[in-house]
């Protein structure tokens, strides 16, 4: 399964999308890495347990610390983790909050602003992610990125294995 961003003429609502589609792409890898590598009873555990994607990697990070993987292979996989995060937080953000388009400061830029439901109707308020439109095309970009590098870290097991359509 290859990153679905084409990065044509994108718009708030395609870049959105894309953005979530691409996401999913990523934890699908992350998921059928985990089932190759994990007891069959554990791997149902965090699918079907209401796990998420940060327990996920965590599993990941302690197979990638207890497999003999070498010191190099262990930095690039800890930077990958560190590259993650704010692709994940991000995600959280347009999953779960509520979202507004509104005029930047110069009355021109739009923005969207993500609100967590406990702080709605804070626009304004800095708990308040505020997103322009090149964040959210980079951020889309890195994510594609992260899809790649994961692959090569691992070796791209999934063409391997017949996994990867």
């Amino acid at each position: 399964m290859t990153p679905v961003f084409a990065g044509e003429r994108l718009d708030w609502a395609s870049a959105i999308g894309l953005f979530i589609i691409n996401y999913g792409v990523l934890e699908w890898h992350v998921l059928v890495f985990l089932e190759s590598r994990i007891p069959p009873t554990e791997f149902a555990r965090l699918k079907d347990e209401r796990k998420y994607f940060h327990d996920r990697l965590a599993r990941v990070k302690l197979l990638i610390e207890s497999d003999p993987y070498s010191a190099e292979q262990k930095t690039a996989f800890a930077k990958f983790f560190d590259r993650v995060e704010p692709i994940r937080m991000l995600r959280n953000r347009i999953a779960h909050g509520h979202m507004l388009v509104r005029a930047d400061a110069d009355g021109k830029s739009p923005m969207l602003t993500l609100s967590l439901p406990k702080d709605l109707d804070s626009n304004y308020a800095p708990e308040t992610r505020h997103l322009e439109f090149q964040e959210l095309t980079n951020a889309l970009a890195e994510l594609t990125a992260l899809i790649e590098e994961f692959k090569k870290l691992t070796g791209d097991w999934s063409d391997a294995k017949g996994a990867n359509p």
